[in-house]
């Protein structure tokens, strides 16, 4: 005999009464879930219910789990960073089918490419419910919609096709009205270690029944009773037999790696041997003695494609996290390749980094006028900013130390090529920073340029650093 489920003592009754109408079958979802949850034996502080804008999108509200409702199309981004910080709770999606399949079709789609271990339901009512009736994604081809007046001329997406192609492990499709099948589909996903899709077409009396000439809920109701048949049928049946009906049951069922999983293992790795392959070790630098690194530091490298800023962001990011940093590293250049702005910033912090953009830097590095003019005024004060001399001639003062130094010159004069004037700079901010080694600089060189390009990377980069020398006397 079947464990009696008091649904009750997973609602949060007092945002009742629920914003859906009469006859919608989310309801019926959330039901369905809930006895899903109830056999597998979870605890409702376990569970993530997210979900993202539409009429699915109360789901959160009226389940008494740990829930979030996000922006529209981004319940599965949100849900993914959830995942990665608690990998031990369950993830559990309710979402709408323009919600999915429209402005969110790029994350379900590699949400399922990654297999991350969620359990996204949608919640399929072939329309924009709650802003108005408009055409979705899954509205029938020739359905009536507030924006198709005249019927839909679009075919239709099938979204388990597309969860299978994109990478699902657990693919399923049935009903509001097949309600015990529902429910053993959203348990067989939530045990599933990967990226479970369910789809459940669910009735919307309102926005599209109404329109499409359905006269009551009841009617809807017995509409997909009857136009439902089983995959294995299916399977037998000719393309025209096939016409009007809605096949259901499992389209995917099988086992490969879980991202998340994945991710934890690549992490221990590296935090264990220093290395995400066994040919790339990065050595961490024994630090002087007396010598700390800072306690929080920004960083912003600035000037122009094609000087390398980059690349010298990679390297300066590679040599903080050689000497037991933490790092956080961004990028940002202009639509030309050489020549368009382009910038790129770090924040090195001895504690962890929760929030990833450089509003204040501390150290500024700027290679031509209009970055100066740009961003010195945003430097922090007292912060340090050091010039390429070779191209910022003006240089109005704004409460930092400033150090002109002919950067691009000095590579072109003394090292035969303009290209390594990032790593002239590099030596030149090893210098005037006081934390950054030049050992960790080199080594940090060696792992992210090129072999050939090595030995003169290392000559500019300690050029730079001696030329800073004579700037700091």
């Amino acid at each position: 005999m079947a464990t009696e489920v008091k649904i009750s003592d997973y609602l949060r009754e007092r945002e009742f009464p629920t914003i859906w109408c009469p006859g919608c079958g989310h309801g019926i979802i959330l039901m369905a879930a809930i006895r899903a949850i109830a056999k597998l034996g979870l605890k409702k502080d376990d569970i993530l219910a997210v979900s993202g804008i539409g009429c699915s999108a109360r789901s959160p509200a009226y389940l008494d789990f740990n829930g979030i409702q996000t922006t529209h199309g981004r319940a599965i981004a949100f849900a993914t960073g959830m995942k990665l910080h608690r990998p031990d709770m369950q993830a559990l999606l309710f979402l709408g089918d323009g919600d999915c399949a429209a402005i969110g079709g790029n994350h379900f789609l590699h949400a399922a490419r990654r297999n991350i271990d969620m359990t996204v339901i949608v919640m399929n009512n072939y329309t924009y419910g709650m802003t108005g009736g408009q055409v979705s994604p899954t509205t029938p081809y020739m359905g009536i919609s507030s924006t198709t007046p005249l019927g839909n001329i679009e075919p239709e997406m099938n979204l388990c096709e597309v969860a299978k192609a994109a990478g699902a492990t657990f693919v399923a499709r049935t009903t509001a009205y097949h309600f015990n099948q529902l429910a053993t589909f959203i348990e067989r996903g939530i045990k599933n270690r990967g990226f479970s899709f369910i789809e459940c077409l669910s009735p919307c009396p309102t926005g599209f029944g109404r329109r499409n000439k359905f006269k009551n809920p009841v009617e809807m109701y017995q509409w997909l009773r009857d136009s439902t048949i089983p995959v294995s049928k299916a399977k037998t049946m000719a393309e025209e037999e096939l016409k009007g009906k809605i096949v259901t049951g499992i389209f995917n069922d099988i086992s490969r790696p879980e991202f998340v999983d994945a991710y934890i293992e690549q992490m221990r790795q590296i935090q264990e041997t220093g290395t995400a392959k066994k040919d790339e070790y990065i050595e961490m630098v024994p630090l002087p003695r007396g010598f700390k690194n800072p306690a929080h530091c920004e960083i912003r490298l600035s000037g122009s494609g094609g000087q390398g800023l980059i690349l010298a962001s990679v390297i300066l990011a590679d040599a903080a996290v050689r000497q037991g940093m933490k790092v956080a590293q961004s990028q940002s250049y202009g639509p030309e390749a050489r020549g368009g702005a382009s910038r790129s910033e770090l924040i090195l912090s001895s504690e962890e980094i929760n929030f990833f953009q450089v509003r204040c830097p501390d150290i500024l590095l700027t290679m031509t006028q209009q970055s100066y003019d740009k961003y010195a005024r945003e430097i922090k004060p007292g912060g340090i900013i050091v010039a390429d001399s070779t191209f910022v001639k003006e240089l109005p003062a704004v409460g930092a130390k400033t150090y002109e130094a002919p950067i691009s010159r000095i590579a072109i004069d003394r090292l035969g090529s303009v290209l390594v004037s990032n790593a002239v700079a590099l030596g030149i901010l090893a210098r005037v920073s006081r934390f950054l080694l030049l050992d960790t600089l080199e080594k940090a060189v060696c792992a992210q340029v090129p072999a050939n390009l090595r030995e003169l990377n290392i000559k500019a980069l300690n050029e730079g650093y001696s030329y800073a020398e004579q700037l700091m006397k």
